[in-house]
C-alpha cells in the first residue's frame, strides 16, 4: 500500500519513485494513493475530488506511467488513524509516507502524523523525503 496525507508534489514524487522501484513492482505491487482530508479542513471527503489534489494526481500518474497498478482514494478523518485503518482494511504489506524536514526540538517531540503512523501501524512503514 502506498499512502500519504496531503503533501507537496516533491514528497509525493519521492513516494512514487520508491514504490515503483520495489522489486517486481509492475507485476506484484498494487499501490493505493490515499489522501486524507483532516476534519479541520473539510467536513468530509465528499467535498474533495481526487483530481483536485495535485500531489495525489502526480503520484498516481507517476506510478501508472511506471507500470504499477494504482487505486486512487480520498477519505476524511484523523490523518494517521485513517491511513492505518485503510492499510489494515486492505491488508497492505507496507505504508509509504513522505516526511518533512524538521529542526531543533521538533525532532524529539512525538505527535507528528508520520510518528503517529509509525507507532500505530502493525506493518512496515517506510519514510521517504
Amino acid at each position: 500500500m502506498y499512502s500519504y496525507p496531503s503533501t507537496g508534489t516533491r514528497r509525493a514524487s519521492n513516494q512514487s519513485t520508491y514504490v515503483s522501484q520495489l522489486p517486481d513492482a509492475t507485476e506484484t505491487v498494487e499501490a493505493t494513493v490515499l489522501c486524507v482530508m483532516p476534519p479541520d479542513e473539510f467536513a468530509d471527503a465528499d467535498e474533495v475530488a481526487f483530481g483536485d489534489i495535485d500531489a495525489a494526481v502526480q503520484a498516481a500518474d507517476q506510478l501508472k506511467e511506471a507500470g504499477v497498478s494504482v487505486t486512487r482514494m480520498v477519505d476524511d478523518g484523523g490523518v494517521a488513524q485513517q491511513i492505518v485503518r485503510t492499510a489494515t482494511e486492505l491488508d497492505s504489506d507496507e505504508i509509504v509516507v513522505g516526511g518533512r524536514k524538521r529542526s531543533g526540538i521538533a525532532n524529539v517531540l512525538l505527535g507528528s502524523t508520520t510518528q503517529d503512523i509509525m507507532l500505530a501501524a502493525e506493518r512496515l512503514v517506510t519514510l521517504t523525503g
